[in-house]
């Protein structure tokens, strides 16, 4: 059997994310790792890292680490990653947005990023890509694309200038939080009716409050194309970020109707605040991930996945936790009327893993 393009590992992160990908290489592997998850959820990350070969320098190689935005369930274990010396790890670069520094270059970004996330006397890349600028995007640009020799093309899509801006000046206040390792309330139901159980159609054509949370719209999200397979990265973006950056992409590849890709991480774990219908009708995933145990928040909430189900077109749905609230969505009554397939691990601390071929 072929070698999978693209091997997406959604990792046990409690109700956090935290993902491993792999594109497959000719001479080695590309690595790209997406946020770390709480730091309860850290054994079961490290222990995954520990699996990766190490090279003829004894080192484990991740190409790209992403730290998406400052919310403790996606950031939380990132000083417990960076102050492991026994994984051996090296990066290639580390993105992630904090204000900048004063205009030196160098050890002192390093340094900066390194104490921000809680790593001990390291001296890490930071923005390499951006020449040590933030990452971001303008709205209407189509995203900015890389790509490499041996690594997948990434179209950045989240955040822009001004989610940014917006996240910088309650900056302290969000870091402080983040190491409080506070969270935010769940999301009340603004539609919560007594009677008979709605629809799928009639929860997905639900009207709910959009996400308006600071670090969320700051997310790093981005589109991974490699040897013909595709993931689109949600993290906690915003949808009014995120559905003009498509569209603007699509027009910029010249491209109609809705984005095609194999595997859509849904963004904010399901939360119906962020995956709205006006995404979904965007979208056309073969696979939709939702990254979340249900703890704290109630996700996913049950017009997120209606409206995965409703208007994505016989989906396969993944779960990364085998749980009561993530199970209904297998019930047999459910899949025989819409078509769809729900997915969930095989144990309680695996994830799950898809091979995009």
């Amino acid at each position: 059997m072929p070698k999978p393009a693209i091997t997406l590992e959604v990792l046990p992160a409690a109700f956090g994310d935290c993902l491993l990908i792999t594109c497959a290489g000719s001479r080695r592997d590309w690595r790209l790792l997406v946020d770390t998850g709480p730091d309860e959820t850290y054994p079961a990350l490290r222990a995954r890292l520990q699996q990766i070969p190490k090279d003829a320098g004894g080192r484990r190689h991740i190409d790209l680490f992403v730290v998406t935005h400052i919310d403790h369930d996606h950031i939380g274990a990132a000083r417990l990653l960076l102050n492991d010396r026994d994984l051996g790890l090296s990066f290639g670069d580390i993105w992630f947005n904090a204000p900048p520094r004063p205009a030196t270059r160098g050890v002192a970004e390093g340094v900066g990023l390194a104490l921000i996330l809680g790593a001990s006397a390291a001296t890490l890349p930071w923005n390499l890509a951006w020449s040590g600028k933030p990452v971001c995007t303008p709205a209407t640009a189509g995203g900015v694309e890389l790509t490499g020799k041996g690594m997948p093309k990434l179209t950045l899509l989240s955040p822009t200038p001004d989610r940014l801006k917006a996240l910088y000046s309650v900056w302290d206040k969000e870091l402080e939080r983040m190491r409080r390792k506070e969270r935010s309330a769940a999301e009340a139901d603004p539609a919560a009716r007594r009677g008979a159980e709605p629809t799928l159609e009639e929860l997905a054509a639900r009207k709910t409050p959009i996400d308006a949370a600071v670090p969320n719209g700051s997310s790093i999200a981005f589109l991974l194309e490699h040897k013909g397979a595709s993931v689109l990265l949600g993290a906690d973006a915003f949808p009014t970020v995120l559905v003009p950056a498509i569209r603007a992409l699509m027009a910029r590849r010249g491209s109609s109707g809705r984005l095609k890709v194999d595997a859509f991480k849904l963004s904010h774990h399901g939360s119906r605040a962020s995956v709205t219908s006006e995404l979904m009708d965007l979208v056309d995933a073969r696979h939709c991930i939702v990254s979340t145990n249900n703890a704290y928040f109630g996700h996913p909430n049950d017009e997120a996945i209606a409206r995965v189900i409703v208007k994505g077109g016989r989906p396969t749905i993944w779960f990364n936790y085998d749980t009561p609230k993530n199970r209904r969505w297998s019930a047999a009554a459910l899949t025989a009327k819409y078509g769809h397939v729900s997915k969930y691990p095989d144990g309680i601390t695996k994830g799950v893993v898809l091979n995009l071929p």
